[in-house]
């Protein structure tokens, strides 16, 4: 049902106008809101409750909560076409900020992480990196379906990226970096369970360390990155300056020290972009995922 889904939604994608679809988008994410998101907006709730230490209003909360679903139903379909973005176009989607950064950072040959959290567009955001002439690596993880892993696997090849998985990422990342490549990364989420705890909202989180662990070996440049939603399939992709990275070894104090910092430029962006941070399970545990 899920493959029957994706692939209806494709081709809807190509025969519709854009403004049209994205209207019939927001429609249907309005239409199935009630009756179908039960779970995932009691979801939401306790984790905007968390990061905002209940300081919203009820009325605040609800409608931050109805856009971050109208929000990620957006994305979904601007995901499904991705490949309206190509060397002509791209600037009429998306729009650099801070990318004198990375010309700043490969100047030392040491590579660039690219560190982003699941909020905003980080689909485009990487699509971005590859029509201002640098072709990302990016880690991502398989689905259990096998079609919607095939079915991004492909997308995001065409547009000119290099896609590996967390079973072979570190192996691949050190090479990339070693050339002076660029690795993108999505920092919230500790999909293997080596990682470890830091405050977050000023609750303890379990955080992934591959990002700082990499650049620790290697002297990589860690650039904080989000593509934040400015209007219709419009996103500015904003480049942070990179983080200080301590590096005396593989202490732990000094691995929680760069993650920390990370883990508090992204607390910022949510705080900015609330109904751009698509977590939809419990960040903090509350319930089992």
């Amino acid at each position: 049902m899920f493959t029957t889904f994706y692939i209806i939604i494709n081709f809807l994608s190509y025969i519709l106008p854009m403004k049209l679809a994205y209207f019939i988008t927001k429609c249907v994410v309005a239409g199935v809101y009630w009756p179908f998101y039960i779970k995932g907006r009691i979801n939401v709730e306790k984790n905007l409750s968390y990061a905002f230490a209940d300081r919203l209003k009820r009325w605040e909360k609800e409608k931050i909560i109805f856009e971050t679903f109208q929000n990620f139903g957006l994305f979904l379909y601007e995901f499904l076409i991705i490949r309206k973005i190509n060397q002509k176009t791209f600037r009429k989607f998306v729009n650099p900020v801070g990318f004198e950064n990375i010309k700043k950072a490969l100047k030392k040959g040491k590579g660039v992480i690219f560190l982003t959290g699941h909020l905003g567009n980080w689909e485009w955001g990487a699509a971005l990196l590859t029509y201002l002439g640098h072709s990302p690596m990016v880690i991502a993880k398989r689905f259990k379906n096998r079609f919607i892993t095939n079915y991004y696997f492909d997308r995001r090849q065409k547009q000119g990226m290099e896609v590996v998985y967390l079973d072979e990422a570190v192996r691949k990342s050190l090479r990339k970096l070693k050339n002076n490549g660029l690795v993108a990364i999505v920092g919230d989420r500790d999909y293997t369970n080596q990682g470890i705890e830091v405050p977050f909202f000023g609750k303890n989180t379990r955080f992934p360390t591959g990002a700082f662990l990499l650049a620790m070996r290697n002297g990589a440049a860690v650039i904080p990155t989000f593509a934040v939603r400015m209007g219709m399939c419009k996103y500015d992709v904003i480049f942070n300056s990179p983080l200080v990275i301590e590096s005396s070894g593989y202490k732990a104090e000094d691995i929680k020290k760069n993650l920390m910092r990370w883990v508090k430029i992204l607390e910022s962006y949510i705080r900015r972009y609330p109904s751009q941070w698509y977590r939809f399970e419990p960040f903090w545990g509350l319930e089992k995922e």
